[in-house]
């Protein structure tokens, strides 16, 4: 079995083995007197870069036992005896051989894991979740009550305010921008719908009672 195999060999084993070179900046036409027809005319390899083939060493390899032996090994004995019927091959098909041989630069498949890095509210969104919160810990439980002149509840509900938006101003954990906003908003529509119901209970409660007047 033959020791040549289509991307089997590093740079470095290729200059090892065929004595070619490391690339250079040798710029258009390199190779145009040994017959290169591609565009620039300048052979290059992926591990080697241009210039690594100079035509001293196609002089050398063109009919070199090895080169056909790896020639064959990848494309088969009677391509092999095609491309070689006037004992030698082309310095584009040597080119081509040699990117054959060359290994692909090997390719991290590991996946980076995606840090999730806690995110901080805006100061809008903060004050909605602490006053959903605050109403929902605080006045809920009183709805159906009658507040019968108990001021405390206002403290009550100043107080968890303050707690729920130390905690909401805290680091929270990720999630979409578009989610975090939408939930903002409801929250804010909840807060201020409240605070309007609210004032209006409240104030029903100072109405001074002015029934006197009537009999004055």
């Amino acid at each position: 079995m033959s020791r040549f195999a289509a991307g089997s060999m590093t740079g470095d084993e290729l200059i090892e083995e065929f004595g070619i070179q490391t690339g250079s900046d040798v710029g258009e036409g390199f190779n145009a007197a040994a017959g290169a027809t591609d565009g620039n005319k300048t052979k290059e390899n992926s591990s080697l870069g241009g210039g690594y083939l100079t035509n001293e060493t196609y002089e050398k390899l063109k009919s070199d036992s090895k080169i056909k032996e790896a020639y064959a090994s990848i494309n088969g004995q009677e391509a092999a005896d095609k491309k070689f019927k006037d004992g030698y091959i082309s310095i584009n098909t040597m080119d081509a051989l040699f990117d054959d041989l060359t290994k692909a630069p090997e390719k991290n498949d590991e996946v980076t894991p995606k840090v999730e890095l806690p995110v901080v509210l805006s100061d809008r969104a903060a004050k909605a979740v602490a006053g959903t919160k605050a109403y929902e810990n605080v006045m809920l439980p009183r709805q159906g009550f009658p507040l019968n002149g108990d001021t405390s509840v206002i403290s009550d509900f100043d107080n968890q305010y303050k707690l729920e938006l130390g905690k909401a101003k805290s680091p929270q954990p990720q999630e979409p921008a578009e989610l975090q906003n939408a939930q903002a908003d409801a929250d804010q529509n909840k807060v201020m719908n409240y605070a309007n119901n609210y004032k209006k209970a409240v104030a029903d409660t100072l109405v001074p009672d002015n029934s006197w007047q009537m009999y004055s």
